[in-house]
């Protein structure tokens, strides 16, 4: 375990007796006034509001808010729950009511719950890693155990949102001392007990108050491990009283039992039996209701809990209900000289961010603290920037051996530092992960990947990982890789890596019957060095031993299996800033090969090849276009054996062939490639947005450079559907191309 800071930069007084009692008797008055809340003048009663939690739901909440403001009634404290916890911290923390909500209308759901920062701020090796599309979960392999995590989502940019909004709230950890007191209900885990949070930080507390068990990894507080408060206690009523609330607006928006026929799988079972938890603390809290209290209850009809993306909805219904209770609540308003006195303590004050006077690590990770520190690159004496802190912690989180990155402010006297602190993975440091790809032109041609990899990280203090991969199906492959950095900031590599491979080559007649199936099966084995640049280009050299044979398994001429060696020296540099790769809207990406066979190194044939490839993409309005173009080539030999030749064929690589139908000693690929969302399907906040797209292909294979030409390239094109989903991209589509070829796809796993 690795600790470490990193930083770039008398007489005496006599009280009389009574002056003494008048102090002490002053201070109590104080205390008892700044935990009753906001004063409340002469003869009003204070004002309590009280949140319920209920998940997307809670964005109702915002429209009420605004309706109160409006008929100018001031709240002197907040107690909330989950979501009611989230709403009810912004605002106790100045948030006016229209810049919450254009929070909850405009903020994208679907990345505040994702961990991962995006492709772009990721390593360039996590961006390649990113690009293989095994499924997003890490399962964790420990003291020879299986183990996962404490939820599917450890909340890092959901935390990252609340902190950026929460920042002006930093060093404050009295709840008190908010702009209106608030209290945060979460559960105890381990006893089922109600935990009220007052004190801490802010962000962390209402982050606690939501975390529902299985989706969010539990919150620890003082020793304690926390999860969703709706387990416990719902609607906090009684801690408003607590809090020296006289009267209670309470906005109960909690979810409704399901009937009978609603109750069709297992999915709904176990959420009944939650809402049933939750409606019976739910009902006790309403019971103590007094007459002067008020109860708000958004008719919300089937918006559900995860229906994030129907915000709009949400606070319009929370507004509506809030007017119509207009008559009940009117008694409650203030004079508009009070009120005003009200917003100027409520609304948070414009405040110029800091100046970082130190940057530091917190490490208790087993990785250096230099190491972490290579990867921050804010300079102290700047002023603070929130985007540029995202970036940084982004950056860290992107080594992809921690569970979270958080980050605090740290004053002391006159100056302000900014504290890194990553905490390593629970479930680490090594893992499995899995992958699958289906593919199938509904004419009798299908193929399947099932991949299996498992990964040592952090093996030293240069992080240093093993990687192991199993592919079985279509072209099965066992391949193992030691990858070493060399230096802090992890931009110097070596790797050693070895493997064995089979793969299939087929020719076709006009029918699209198979004439002819190779089978070359090889074992090799490699060692590079390389130099990463920042997070958007990698450079790498190798040299690589290669022992195979080939053999003909359907056709004529079957027969003992022909050997060969292949001894080759390459190059390779890439290039990438896509935001994304399965549907990405802006961002290019490339690369360059170059592989020399020489005999000097063992191998049959002496030749060259090259390979490049360029696409990029760009959005204009509501369509995203993606241009590439992709060739391979030999240089000096017009005799490669089958297995040395360059495949073309499937599903955008001249849609209307079937996968790797045609090959040959020189390739070339030019599309387009044209797409828009049209809707989205899915759980909740956790959405899969849908997409219809064309393209527009030509390109074909030659064995011979002087065959080349426009003349002979094979125009083809495709429609499809598809979606992002946990397994990775979906397609379904339909290619056709010339010279008689149509196909059906049916692509799991595929990118672009």
């Amino acid at each position: 375990m690795n600790s470490g800071v990193f930083k770039s930069g008398g007489g005496i007084l006599k009280i009389k007796p009574l002056f003494f009692c008048i102090a002490i008797g002053f201070f109590l008055f104080a205390a008892a006034d700044a935990q009753a809340g906001l004063t409340a003048p002469d003869g009003r009663p204070r004002i309590g509001l009280v949140l319920s939690g209920g998940g997307a739901r809670g964005m109702a909440h915002v429209g009420v808010i605004q309706v109160l403001e409006e008929m100018k009634i001031p709240i002197s404290c907040i107690a909330g729950t989950s979501m009611g916890a989230i709403v009810g911290a912004l605002y106790a923390a100045g948030m006016p009511p229209a810049e919450m909500e254009k929070f909850v209308t405009s903020i994208e759901w679907n990345e505040a719950f994702k961990d991962k920062p995006p492709p772009s701020e990721l390593s360039f090796r996590r961006k390649r890693e990113a690009a293989d599309y095994l499924i997003n979960f890490d399962l964790g392999f420990k003291d020879g155990k299986f183990a996962i995590p404490k939820g599917l989502l450890q909340g890092q940019n959901l935390n990252l949102i609340l902190k950026s909004l929460l920042f002006h709230t930093e060093g404050i950890d009295d709840f008190n001392k908010l702009n209106i007191p608030f209290r945060a209900v979460a559960t105890d885990l381990e006893t089922g007990d109600a935990v009220i949070l007052e004190k801490g930080e802010l962000a962390k507390a209402i982050r606690a108050s939501m975390s529902i068990p299985a989706l969010f990894a539990p919150v620890e507080i003082d020793g304690r491990i926390l999860v969703d408060g709706g387990i416990a206690n719902n609607l906090p009523i009684d801690i408003a009283r607590q809090m020296g609330a006289d009267v209670v607006i309470v906005v109960d928006i909690s979810t409704n039992l399901s009937r009978r026929e609603e109750l069709t799988s297992s999915v709904e079972v176990t959420s009944q039996l939650t809402t049933i938890l939750v409606q019976r603390n739910t009902t006790l809290q309403i019971r103590t209701m007094h007459e002067t209290d008020i109860l708000i209850r958004p008719d919300m009809g089937n918006i559900s809990s995860g229906d994030f993306f129907r915000a709009s909805e949400a606070v319009a219904t929370g507004r509506k209900k809030a007017e119509e209770m207009k008559p009940q609540l009117a008694r409650l308003a203030a004079p508009d000289k009070d009120f005003l006195a009200y917003l100027q303590i409520q609304r948070k004050k414009d405040q110029e961010m800091p100046t970082i006077d130190t940057v530091e690590v917190v490490n208790k990770t087993s990785l250096p603290t230099g190491l972490i520190a290579a990867h921050i690159d804010m300079k102290p004496g700047a002023k603070l920037h929130l985007a540029e802190l995202k970036r940084n912690i982004d950056r860290v989180y992107g080594i992809d051996t921690f569970e979270r990155v958080d980050f605090y402010l740290k004053k002391k006297d006159k100056s302000s530092g900014m504290v890194i602190e990553p905490l390593e993975k629970s479930w680490g440091p090594n893992y499995f992960r899995f992958g699958l790809g289906l593919e199938d032109n509904f004419k009798g041609s299908s193929s399947y990947a099932l991949t299996a990899q498992f990964t040592k990280t952090a093996i030293n203090r240069l992080a240093g990982e093993w990687r192991t991969e199993v592919q079985i199906g279509e072209s099965p492959h066992i391949y193992t890789e030691f990858y070493q950095p060399v230096d802090y900031s992890l931009s110097y590599f070596v790797a050693a890596n070895t493997g064995y491979r089979v793969r299939n080559f087929n020719n076709y007649n006009e029918d699209g019957d198979i004439t002819t199936r190779y089978r070359a099966q090889s074992g090799h084995i490699g060692l590079d060095v390389g130099r990463q640049f920042g997070n958007w280009g990698e450079l790498r050299l190798g040299i690589r031993r290669e022992y195979g044979d080939i053999k003909v398994l359907v056709g004529d001429h079957t027969g003992p299996a022909d050997t060969y060696n292949r001894g080759s020296v390459f190059v390779s540099a890439a290039y990438s800033t896509l935001d994304n790769y399965v549907f990405p809207l802006y961002g290019t990406d490339a690369y360059v090969t170059w592989d020399y066979n020489l005999k000097m190194l063992g191998s049959d044939i002496e030749v060259q090849a090259v390979g490049v490839k360029w696409m990029t993409a760009f959005t204009w309005g509501k369509y995203t276009f993606l241009p590439s173009i992709d060739i391979k080539t030999t240089l000096d030999n017009d005799d490669m054996a089958v297995q040395d030749t360059f495949p073309l064929g499937g599903f955008l690589n001249l849609s209307g062939f079937s996968a790797n139908e045609i090959y040959g000693r020189h390739t070339g690929l030019a599309r387009l490639v044209a797409y828009r969302e049209i809707g989205s399907a899915g759980l909740g906040a956790l959405k899969m947005p849908l997409y219809i797209g064309l393209s527009a292909e030509a390109g074909n294979v030659w064995d011979k450079r002087s065959d080349i030409n426009f003349e002979s390239l094979i125009l083809a094109g495709s429609i499809f559907i598809g979606t992002k989903s946990f397994l990775g991209p979906i397609y379904l589509a339909y290619g056709q191309a010339q010279r008689s070829h149509s196909s059906i796809y049916l692509y799991l796993g595929k990118r672009f």
